[in-house]
C-alpha cells in the first residue's frame, strides 16, 4: 500500500539515512493512465480518489477529435471508473484537471471543447452534475472562487506541446497582441477579464531586450499564490530555437506588475511557497540551472541545494512547506529520477530513478510531474512502466 511518502519518517531523514521505497504503478496497461501536470493534488479530500486520464496513444499530440476519458481511481484497491470525456488535453498538461476547493470530495474541474470553443467543466463525480463555464482553466484559486485562463489555440500554433488543437485562434495576429494575455475567471457567474496582456509584458522588456520586436510571444503556466492575492505568469518566446522567458507577477486586478524572473535566466518550473515566497528553477551565471528561492519581485535569489539540485526540475513544496519534491533527467540512461528535499537541514534524498527511454523528452516526452498528496504524505507520479505504456505510479514501502 501508499507509504507515507518518507515525510512521516523524519527522524530517519534527518539523520541522513536513504529513505528504502519502491515504486509501483497503481494503473495498467493496455491503455495508458497519467494526470499531467505537477503541484496540483490529484486526490479527493478524503484521499480515497484520485482523479486522470485515459488515453488510447502516447506517441503524438492529440488533434481535436481524439479524446481521453476521465477517470477514478481507487487507490486501495486500484479499481477505475471512466466518468466523462474530454477534447482538450495533451499530454503534458493533461485537461488540467483539479479537485475544485469548494467541493473537494465530489466534484473535479477540467478542459473540454463545447461548439468548437474550450470550456472549464465542473463535474460532480457522485450524482454526474455537470456545468460548463466559458473559458478553459489554466489555474485555480485556493479558495476556488477564480480560475486563470490561457488562449490555448495561441499556445497551439506557437508552443504545441502545452496547446490544444483545433480551436480558431481569435486574438490578434501580431507578435505581441494587446488582447490576449491572462483572464481572470469568476467560478460562481462565469465573468472574464483580461487582467494581463501580452503587450503589457513586451512593453516593459523590449528597450532592455530589442531581440523581442519581432518575436512572437505568448504567456504560459499561470499560478495563484498561497493566499490568493497575486499570481504569476511565463511570458515567453523562442529565441534561436530555445525558449526563452521572463516570470511576471500581479495582483489579481492585473495591479502591481512585477518582474519576478529576468528574461533570458531560462526559468522553467515553479511553485509559490506563500503569499510571498517562489520557488523556480533556473539559469545562474555560468549557465547552471538552479533550484532558486525569492521573495515576489524584489528578485533576492537564494540557491536551495546547491550540491543536490544539478538540473532543471518540476519543483513544488509539501503542503507543510517543509519539503520539496523535483525531478532530474538523465540522458546517458534515459531515467528520470524522483528528488526530495529538506530545505531545513540542506539534505536531499534519491526516492529512485525511472526507465523512460525514448520519452526522456520531446513533445510527447514523459516527465514524472511528482505530486504531493493533501496531507503530505504521499507522492505521485506519471512514468513509463515495463510494458511501455504511460501510468500513474506510487512510492511503496520498502
Amino acid at each position: 500500500m501508499p507509504i507515507n511518502s518518507m515525510i512521516s519518517r523524519r527522524t530517519l531523514l534527518l539523520a541522513a539515512a536513504a529513505p528504502t521505497a519502491s515504486i509501483e504503478a497503481i494503473t495498467k496497461g493496455p491503455r495508458h493512465h497519467f494526470f499531467g501536470y505537477y503541484g496540483i493534488p490529484p486526490w479527493n479530500k478524503s484521499q480515497k480518489l484520485i482523479v486522470c486520464l485515459e488515453s488510447e496513444f502516447q506517441d503524438h499530440l492529440p488533434d481535436s477529435n481524439e479524446s481521453a476519458q476521465v477517470v477514478l481511481i481507487e487507490p486501495a484497491t486500484r479499481k477505475l471508473t471512466r466518468i466523462a470525456s474530454t477534447r482538450a488535453w495533451n499530454l503534458q498538461q493533461g485537461a488540467m484537471l483539479h479537485w475544485n476547493p469548494l467541493s473537494p470530495e465530489n466534484e473535479i474541474l477540467f478542459n473540454d471543447q463545447l461548439d468548437g470553443n474550450l470550456v472549464t467543466v465542473v463535474l460532480n463525480v457522485q450524482n454526474g452534475k455537470r456545468r460548463t463555464l466559458p473559458m478553459p482553466l489554466a489555474g485555480v484559486s485556493n479558495n476556488g472562487r477564480h480560475a486563470l485562463c490561457l488562449n490555448y489555440a495561441r499556445l497551439a500554433r506557437l508552443r504545441p506541446v502545452v496547446g490544444i488543437r483545433g480551436i480558431k485562434d481569435t486574438s490578434s495576429p501580431v507578435d505581441h497582441p494587446e488582447d490576449d494575455g491572462a483572464f481572470l475567471m469568476d467560478f460562481e457567474t462565469g465573468k472574464t477579464k483580461k487582467v494581463l496582456s501580452v503587450a503589457e509584458t513586451y512593453r516593459r522588456l523590449k528597450d532592455r531586450y530589442p531581440e523581442l520586436n519581432d518575436k512572437p510571444m505568448f504567456f504560459n503556466h499561470t499560478v495563484f499564490s498561497k493566499d490568493d492575492k497575486r499570481f504569476f505568469v511565463l511570458s515567453r518566446c523562442f529565441k534561436n530555437n530555445r525558449l526563452e522567458s521572463a516570470m511576471f507577477s500581479a495582483n489579481l486586478d492585473g495591479s502591481d506588475i512585477r518582474e519576478a524572473v529576468p528574461y533570458g535566466r531560462g526559468i522553467s518550473h515553479f511553485d509559490w511557497k506563500n503569499g510571498r515566497e517562489i520557488i523556480a528553477t533556473f539559469r545562474d551565471d555560468q549557465s547552471k540551472m538552479r533550484h532558486y528561492l525569492f521573495e515576489d519581485g524584489k528578485q533576492n535569489f537564494q540557491v536551495l541545494g546547491a550540491d543536490f539540485f544539478g538540473v532543471d526540475g518540476h519543483c513544488s513544496y509539501s503542503p507543510d512547506t517543509e519539503w520539496i519534491v523535483s525531478d532530474a533527467n538523465h540522458a546517458e540512461d534515459q531515467t528520470k529520477e524522483l528528488l526530495l528535499f529538506h530545505p531545513a537541514s540542506n539534505r536531499g534524498y534519491s526516492l529512485g530513478r525511472q526507465k523512460v527511454g525514448s520519452y526522456l523528452s520531446g513533445d510527447t516526452r514523459c516527465d514524472l510531474h511528482p505530486r504531493f498528496s493533501r496531507d503530505g504524505k504521499q507522492i505521485c507520479f506519471d512514468s513509463i512502466s515495463a510494458d511501455g505504456t504511460r501510468q500513474q505510479h506510487f512510492l511503496i514501502e520498502g
